[in-house]
């Protein structure tokens, strides 16, 4: 069995998944494990998006992929898997099996132990987390990244979790210390160390991996990123927030047959009421990223 740290988990698995971070070992508990067991595929009388089926029920959701495999996501504490082509324990599963590991399996298990799962990238700034919010394109890992290449921690890149301590802070838990990045931005912000796509990844976007923290963070920062001619920042109304926070949900297509949407309006309103939030329009020209790195840096130092 192998043993990783993300998300604030200590984690056994019997599946390679090397994007994970190995844990210390310092743990005794457990609190998740994956699994490999025979799983009945979600039937295929089930409406599906592309080659994924899912069927999901409060506290358990299961997940098949054509020619991957069944996925079976239950309590918040275990994954149990049956792949299409089941690789040794020594073996590394192929790219498409561990970037469902890293994203919506990973991202049901923190939800249902009662974290708020968004379509974000985060950062460390100092002892607080900031993170960018917005559509598919809008520049959440290239800005997250950006921050990297000034020696800010990258906390999560695509999946942010956010759990909330005693007295309702919310907290950004690292997650798995790798982004992805399409070319133009790799070549615009000068990158190197990152890896190209496996034949089975089907999608140009390359991955590199990034310096992290182990220790949550408070959210102190959220933004809304839009493109626009020069570096401006304008307040979000306290009662867009949480709409805007609800579109953004990572898990938003399973509430209701999870019977979450109070529990994540909840989450959101938290969240709503104790960060700052602000939409950041900025160049998409990727030579100003520095300059929209040192904007955000002022802010939170103010």
């Amino acid at each position: 069995m192998y043993r990783y740290a993300a998300y604030g988990l200590e984690i056994k698995s019997s599946i390679r998944l090397p994007e994970f971070p190995q844990s210390d070992g310092a743990a005794s508990a457990v609190d998740a494990v994956f699994r490999r067991e025979t799983l009945e595929p979600v039937s295929e009388s089930v409406p599906g998006v592309g080659r994924r089926r899912i069927a999901a029920e409060p506290g358990r959701c299961r997940f098949s992929y054509d020619g991957i495999g069944s996925f079976l996501v239950e309590n918040g504490d275990q994954i149990t898997f049956d792949l299409a082509v089941d690789p040794t324990p020594e073996e590394i599963p192929r790219k498409v099996v561990r970037r469902l590991f890293a994203n919506e399996l990973i991202s049901m298990l923190v939800h249902q132990r009662g974290e708020l799962v968004l379509h974000a990238s985060a950062v460390a700034v100092g002892d607080e987390a900031a993170i960018f919010l917005g559509p598919k394109g809008a520049g959440k890992s290239t800005t997250a990244v950006a921050f990297h290449e000034q020696g800010y921690p990258v906390l999560e890149d695509d999946l942010v979790g956010i759990r909330f301590d005693d007295t309702g802070q919310p907290l950004v838990v690292p997650g798995i210390p790798q982004v992805r990045l399409l070319p133009d931005a790799i070549d615009g912000l000068s990158l190197e160390g990152t890896s190209h796509p496996e034949s089975d990844g089907e999608t140009e976007k390359r991955y590199k991996t990034v310096d992290t923290v182990r220790e949550p963070k408070p959210l102190t920062q959220c933004y809304f990123l839009e493109t626009g001619p020069e570096i401006v920042f304008e307040a979000v109304e306290p009662q867009d927030r949480v709409v805007r926070l609800i579109a953004q949900t990572y898990t938003g297509g399973l509430l209701a047959e999870t019977e979450t949407v109070t529990d994540n309006f909840e989450r959101c309103t938290t969240v709503g009421t104790t960060a700052s939030f602000a939409t950041l329009s900025r160049p998409a020209d990727h030579a100003q990223l520095p300059a929209v790195v040192d904007a955000i840096v002022e802010r939170m130092s103010a």
